[in-house]
Formats: C-alpha cells, structure tokens, sequence
C-alpha cells in the first residue's frame, strides 16, 4: 500500500467518486465471531480550511458552504459509507437504534459533525416502529463532541506541554529527522517566497498541500507554479507529517493512546458484562486515523485520505471465552477494507497480546502524562486547526 505520487492521487480520486451503492461489495467480519466494532474515520471531501497570503483564491467564497465545510460530494461519500457499514455489520447491529448498541462521537468541528451525522444517517435508516415520518428515511442519532481546546481523546488538544517538548526535541535530536529537515531547507525557502507565509516544517507543508488539493476537487485552477510542486515534491514531506506527530512511544501516548485506551476499556467492558454497545463511531480527522494506527505500529505511510476509516474489531476466539482483535482499513471504495497485522500477532491477535504489543503507548492519566520535567520550558501557545 505504499503511496508515490500518483498513486495517491489516484486512490484519492477513487475513494472521493467512490462507486454507486449497489455496485459495492462490503465483506463482513465474521458474523459468528465478532461482538463489536470500533470505527474511526476521517470527514469527507471539504473546501479549504486555510490559505496562505499570495493565494489567488484567498478571497473566494466556496458558495454554499463555505471555507472548511463539507462539498456537496463530501456528504454524499459519507452517506455512503455509512451504507458500507450497515451492510458490513447488519448482522452484528440488528436494524432497531438504541443506545444501548450504538454510540457516536466527533471532534467539535463542522465537518466532523456533519459526516457523523450523514454516516449515521446512512448507517440507521429507520425501519419498522422507528419510521417517524413516511416522507422521510431518517432518523436522528445523538452525537457527542468535546470542545476542541478540551479534547483529550480524537484530536488531543487540551494543553499538552509534554507532547510539545517531545516533539521539539525529536526535531533537533532524531537523526532521520534532522536528515529530512537538511535535505529540504532549500524546498522550504522556496515555499516561504512564493506563498507568503513562513513554510519551515513537514506540517507547514501538509497545510498547503491539504489546501492546494481542495481547491483543485472544488474545480478551481491553480496557480502556475504549482506545476513544478504539487503534488510531487509536496507530497514526501506531506507524508511524513503524519509520521513526525507521534515519531516516538511518547508522542505516540499522548496522541493516539487516549482513544486506544477508550477502545480497549469498551471492549473489556463488552466482554464482562457479556453485553453493552456493539458499535462505536469516531468522526475525525486525517491525523486521528494517523495517530492510532501509528500507535499500533501498523500505518503504511501514506496521506490520509478523505473518508478513509479504521475498523478495530472486537471478536470471540478459537478457544471459549478468548477474545481478540481484527484491525482493517479502508482508504478506497475500488477494493475491500486491508486488513492489518500488529506485529507479533497473526491477523487475530488476542486480547492478551494485544494489550502487551500496546501497553507502552497507552496512557495513565493525561495531565500526569503531560507534564514537562523541566522547569523552564514554556510550551507554546498557538495550536494551529484541526
């Protein structure tokens, strides 16, 4: 699944035209075996959520919906994808929405929001006595967000100077990093001068990467000099971006281990009880897929793309009352979800495995975590966006 160039683009491509409904074949887990799921994914295919000064879009409207916010397209792939799930998982989540089976979150931005509840909608048409209105196959899902600058389990933004000092030291300390670093300082300039902006790191890179691609899925035409860097001689460091976030166990803790922790405690929970919710939904970002699966150590280096969604699943053993997990990825509509394999495990790794293959990448509790050894050190204050 390594990505150059092209064929990012074209899984891009694939994955945001994505196939019409009835030609799409979505292969279940094991109906036999699987008890519940955990499904993390990324918003769909949006308009800009920044610029840069020299940009000749920077003064466009993106009528209707504006900078940042779902295109047309965007919701229909996310509606889409959550008939995906209802066909993947129908036998696991039997057709009647309660809470006590399903349960949604998003980060606290519109786009999350919105492809939450456009995958829900494709996920729960209401059937039987949960049809409310003839007219209308929908029914509404409650869906939970913490606010961004308190985030501790799909972005991470709640202050964090551990995560920051880590990262800070990586940059000057890590030897493949520094090797990027030096080997790109002239690509840097380059981009400083014609964008306008101070362009000094892979997610600088990654944030005008990010914006050069929605222009260009809006229709609008780019630049001319784009032509001699996107997307090829951005996409390297666009890349590695999301491997530099949690480049170590420690940025790996802080970022990625809340969610794992969450998933395992819900699976753990599933198990005991023998009962509880058999789905849980996170709507995120590219770097909440990233971080996860870079906390697993099974991420592919590649450019998290629009839509693209983890499933993490919760099955019976071969053995009575063994349990284990299937981790699969889906980051194209032309071919089933990938399944991946932890390191040390087989496809199936058990409960137990899993556990010891993640323990050092999960957290006790998140303000210990982030605490900065050093007295002196004052992390920064400006985050940028999600």
């Amino acid at each position: 699944m390594a990505y150059i160039a092209t064929a990012v683009l074209l899984a891009l491509v694939a994955f945001c035209a994505g196939k019409p409904v009835e030609e799409q074949e979505a292969q279940p887990g094991d109906d036999s075996t699987i008890i519940q799921t955990h499904v993390i994914f990324r918003h769909g295919q949006r308009t800009p959520a920044d610029t840069y000064p020299n940009d000749p879009h920077i003064n466009f409207s993106f009528d209707p919906v504006g900078w940042g916010q779902l295109t047309n397209e965007g919701k229909r792939q996310q509606y889409e994808q959550g008939q995906f799930l209802r066909r993947r998982y129908d036998s696991l989540l039997g057709s009647k929405l309660t809470s006590a089976v399903f349960s949604a979150m998003s980060t606290d931005v519109d786009r999350t929001m919105m492809s939450a509840q456009l995958e829900c909608a494709g996920l729960w048409p209401p059937k039987d006595s949960q049809v409310w209105n003839e007219n209308l196959a929908w029914q509404p899902v409650p869906i939970r967000a913490q606010p961004l600058d308190k985030d501790t389990l799909l972005l991470v933004r709640t202050p964090c100077p551990r995560y920051h000092f880590e990262l800070e030291r990586v940059m000057k300390e890590e030897e493949e990093v520094v090797k990027i670093m030096e080997s790109n300082a002239q690509l840097f300039k380059e981009l400083t001068e014609i964008t306008g902006m101070p362009i000094t790191t892979p997610e600088d890179v990654q944030s005008l990467y990010n914006t050069l691609l929605a222009e260009e899925v809006f229709n609008l035409t780019l630049p001319e000099w784009t032509k001699d860097y996107y997307p090829q001689r951005l996409l390297p460091l666009t890349t590695f971006s999301f491997v530099l976030n949690v480049y170590t166990k420690t940025l790996q803790k802080i970022k990625g281990g809340p969610l794992l922790k969450k998933i395992l405690s819900d699976s753990e929970s599933r198990i005991a009880k023998g009962s509880g919710k058999k789905m849980y939904l996170y709507a995120g970002h590219d770097s909440t897929v990233a971080n996860v699966l870079m906390a697993l150590g099974v991420f592919d280096e590649q450019v998290p793309v629009y839509n693209i969604m983890t499933m993490i699943e919760l099955h019976k053993g071969p053995q009575p009352d063994s349990y284990g997990f299937k981790v699969f990825l889906r980051n194209s509509t032309e071919h089933e979800p990938f399944p991946l394999t932890l390191k040390g495990c087989d496809h199936f790794c058990p409960l137990d495995m899993f556990k010891t293959l993640t323990n050092d990448v999960i957290p006790g509790k998140l303000d210990t975590e982030c605490v900065v050894d050093d007295p002196n050190y004052v992390a920064p204050t400006h985050i940028g966006g999600p």
